[in-house]
């Protein structure tokens, strides 16, 4: 359903894939908080393709201006997987990826690629926050420059108080 609601987001410049494990147990868990999580990630994927594509409309128009406006969508894979002991949520992109200055600051509060007015700096800081803090779970990301980025949500499958 977050895919749903999030198109307006992602139609224009990506094409949106789901690969949905049909084996995946029910996750205990507070569920409009993770729809939120996931609609985040969404949404920065999106805008993470749409910022390369059109970095490489702009290169090339200027390497061959009758290439003007060529048509070209980047992709967005939300897939979930059971992966015991957790349930594994995958948000991947083919975005230019997240660049090894800024790594360890992508989930700070405030802190934001976007130019002023564009981002708050808030959205992976409230999702980690929900995912870690409150369902003691996992958020993590794999990226290479130039390819992409895939943020990983792990949510226990077990309830067991003090697991990180």
């Amino acid at each position: 359903s977050t895919a749903t609601v999030s198109r307006n987001e992602w139609k224009d410049g990506a094409e949106l894939d789901l690969d949905l494990d049909p084996a995946l147990p029910l996750v205990v868990c507070m569920i409009g908080e993770i729809n939120q999580v996931v609609l985040n990630l969404i949404v920065n994927a999106a805008h993470a393709i749409a910022d390369a594509l059109a970095k490489a409309e702009a290169e090339a128009e200027k390497a061959d201006p009758a290439k003007r406006g060529a048509e070209r969508k980047g992709r967005i894979t939300l897939s979930t997987k059971y992966a015991a002991p957790w349930a594994e949520i995958r948000v991947r992109d083919t975005g230019p990826g997240i660049p090894p200055a800024v790594q360890a600051k992508i989930f700070d509060p405030f802190f934001t690629t976007k130019p002023v007015g564009q981002g708050t700096g808030q959205g992976l800081t409230i999702s980690r926050s929900i995912v870690v803090d409150k369902h003691k779970g996992q958020l993590f990301f794999e990226t290479t420059p130039g390819e992409g980025t895939t943020f990983v949500v792990r949510l226990p499958l077990e309830q067991n108080e003090g697991r990180a």
